[in-house]
């Protein structure tokens, strides 16, 4: 039937509006096909992403770092498991609500909670850390509430075991959570906030060895985020184990002999560069690092005195004193300014213009002769051989065998100084003064060393001259740096010097002498401070932080040498009778754990 319109203007308006209302739905429907044309083609991933975001949860999984291991694979960082509370912010209604509860849970303050909670929410969708290595008790009790945690999660991890304590703790170094700063670096993309990353020793120098290789878990949850089921799974790859040159066992001894003394124990094997031991005192448990820290706990380390995080093998810095003979001794020899019978007239005393320079030995030692002279280590034997030399000489010598510059040691160390009228001018802008090399020759002034220095130079004297680079990590094949050969005959002559230290009848580290062992080495007290020194052995009645360093530097054999050993006490007083009988101990050692039997002599 056909509809009749009393008039033509209502019939083109209603043909009007049904042609608007028709471009209307075509645009609607051309809208709703461009959405599904971008949502399926153009932007599929995105959408994708999203549809799975509101049903999946995607959360790395921590790798276990690889185990660090002495010579003998003893093994000295391990991992044990532990058990973490993670969360994910996107299913976090409540955040106050669900903070209170988890503190309550864990004993801890809910509105620290809240601030993590707080601060993980600029990635919604990425597990952040709530707490980490927590007891078993604590876990079961989240455990039990985990239905009305949502957003929350026990993640059952590794972490990381120190077996042994503080008995390597500045050569394993430790482990801290990485900072916002590291993240935005490039290179550090492979960690998320909450991730541990080596901060010091082996664990900062071996971490991209050690950290492994990141696994990923994707599990369903539920409208309120409680998780459903795993979906899939991708295991992490553990990182690489690494062997270090040290012998556990005489480490272990190296730190027994600082005992509680402020100081640093270097053996060192002088043919190939292979670091047995590297004892710092004190020590420090590494272990305290793997959770945050309180402000007070952090108060305790970094105000304790005797700075138990510094590593004063690598990086402490001495006058080495007497020790300092033994490099004037080579270059001495090697420059034709020594030889053995050449005499020096010692008084007591060395004047230079109006300035006089004192002998240890106030009576004076005599006529000395090179033997007598570093045997007994008298000052004025070496202030005269010292200026033969030359402070250009003798900085290019020190320089050359290892002092003033980093040892090349895999860890952090440091560079020392070693004086030349160039660094005097660059650094005082004055010229050098002959008292300056008269002070340099004995090791005072401005010399300061390492103990791993130490160690690397006389290795190089000890086996002719050869420079070996010290390492650490088992898999660093040995490097000569330099050749600065000694004749065969001249290398006897400081051998029988270094003997004579302890074996002479008048040297300075008479106190080692025993038939059974070939120990020969040299002592050092380096001066501290400018004080009226004590007559009494254990200079009792001096502050302590006026007191002399004590250092000792000792070889064995003497005639084939097999390992060198460095120890310095920092205000420890005399060399002879303090840091000698450390050195003594760590060389028996030595042979005790290669087998050998009292009663047969070396």
């Amino acid at each position: 039937m056909k509809i009749s319109y009393p008039d033509s203007s209502v019939e083109e308006e209603f043909k009007g509006k049904s042609r608007l209302l028709t471009v209307v739905i075509g645009l609607l429907l051309a809208a709703l096909l461009l959405g599904l044309l971008n949502m399926q083609l153009l932007n599929k991933k995105h959408y994708e992403e999203l549809a799975a975001n509101n049903r999946l949860r995607f959360m790395e999984i921590r790798a276990p770092r690889g185990r660090i291991m002495d010579r003998n694979k003893v093994i000295l960082a391990d991992n044990r498991p532990s058990f973490s509370i993670v969360v994910i912010p996107e299913d976090i209604t409540d955040i106050k609500s669900i903070a209170q509860h988890l503190a309550k849970l864990l004993g801890s303050d809910p509105r620290e909670i809240e601030d993590k909670f707080n601060r993980a929410v600029s990635k919604p969708y990425e597990a952040a850390y709530i707490a980490r290595d927590i007891p078993f008790e604590k876990m079961a009790r989240v455990q039990m509430e985990l239905i009305n945690l949502p957003g929350i999660s026990i993640e059952s991890e590794s972490e990381r075991d120190y077996v042994y304590s503080d008995l390597l703790s500045h050569t394993i170094g430790y482990l801290g959570e990485i900072s916002e700063k590291e993240l935005k670096k490039p290179g550090n993309e492979v960690y998320r906030k909450g991730d541990l990353i080596g901060r010091s020793g082996v664990e900062a120098a071996c971490e991209n060895d050690l950290r492994g290789i990141k696994g990923q878990i994707a599990f369903e949850v539920d409208a309120r985020g409680r998780k459903l089921r795993v979906v899939k799974e991708q295991a992490s790859q553990k990182g690489k184990d690494i062997i270090l040159t040290i012998d556990s066992r005489l480490q272990a001894k190296a730190r027994d002999v600082l005992g509680n003394k402020a100081g640093a124990v270097v053996v060192m094997v002088p043919s190939t560069g292979e670091i047995l031991a590297m004892a710092s005192s004190p020590g420090y448990d590494p272990s305290i690092f793997l959770t945050p820290m309180t402000s007070d706990m952090w108060k305790e380390v970094v105000e304790n005195p005797k700075h138990p995080l510094e590593n004063r093998a690598l990086r402490g810095q001495y006058a080495p004193g007497s020790i300092f003979k033994v490099l004037v001794s080579f270059a001495g020899l090697k420059e034709g300014v020594i030889t053995p019978e050449q005499t020096v007239f010692c008084s007591g005393k060395f004047k230079i213009g109006n300035r006089e320079f004192m002998c240890w030995k106030k009576t004076g030692h005599g006529n000395v002769n090179f033997l007598k002279g570093l045997g007994e280590s008298c000052d004025v034997y070496f202030y005269t051989k010292g200026l033969e030399l030359g402070i250009d000489r003798l900085s290019r010598y020190a320089i050359d065998m290892g002092f003033g510059r980093k040892t090349g040691i895999e860890l952090n160390d440091t560079s020392g100084i070693i004086p030349s009228r160039e660094w005097k001018m660059k650094r005082f802008h004055q010229g050098w003064l002959h008292g300056e090399t008269v002070n340099a020759s004995i090791g005072q002034g401005y010399v300061m060393v390492t103990p791993v220095q130490v160690a690397k130079v006389m290795s190089a004297v000890m086996n002719g001259g050869k420079v070996i680079q010290p390492h650490i990590l088992a898999s660093t094949p040995t490097k000569v740096e330099m050749l600065l050969n000694l004749q065969d005959s001249q290398l006897k002559i400081i051998k029988n010097a270094l003997r004579y230290v302890v074996q002479g009848d008048r040297g300075t580290a008479r106190v080692l002498q025993d038939p059974m062992f070939s120990i020969g080495g040299k002592t050092g007290t380096a001066q501290v401070s400018k004080v009226i020194r004590s007559r009494r052995s254990d200079e009792s009645d001096i502050p302590y932080d006026k007191r002399d360093h004590a250092w000792f530097f000792g070889v064995s054999p003497v005639n084939a040498p097999e390992i060198v050993v460095v120890a310095v006490v920092e205000h420890g007083g005399h060399g002879g009778s303090v840091a000698a009988p450390m050195v003594g101990e760590v060389i028996k050692e030595y042979y005790f754990l290669k087998g050998y039997k009292s009663g047969q002599p070396l």
